[in-house]
């Protein structure tokens, strides 16, 4: 390679082209970021009181096959409480859960259901 406005080699013309290609990728997942942003209409991270927002199903409870929800990091966690969430309590058992939202119209939008487990 040379300095200035000399010859430039291949290899090193290349390796400017996939550092644009590179840079040019960040700037449009960046600028990509704010497009794709909305409202969240319901957000959960099982922390104190949760109980109180959800409801447990009581379908399978009088024939005693209904299971029960607690609150736990699991096995492996960074930080206890942070990493908490619930699981079932019990092994071979029947399980459902439900929380209210407000209200709210989609129309003319898309809907995203975003969850992890």
């Amino acid at each position: 390679s040379t300095s200035g406005f000399g010859r430039v080699s291949l290899r090193d013309a290349f390796a400017g082209v996939i550092c644009f290609v590179s840079m040019l990728r960040k700037a449009l997942c960046v600028s990509s970021l704010a497009a794709v942003s909305g409202k969240v209409y319901f957000s959960e991270t099982f922390g104190d009181g949760w109980e109180s927002r959800w409801t447990s199903s009581e379908w399978k409870k009088s024939d005693g096959t209904q299971g029960s929800w607690k609150a736990s990091a699991g096995k492996w966690f960074g930080d206890e409480k942070e990493d908490a969430g619930i699981q079932t309590a019990e092994d071979s058992r029947f399980f459902g859960l439900s929380a209210g939202f407000d209200s709210f119209s989609n129309a003319g939008k898309e809907l995203i259901i975003q969850y992890q487990a």
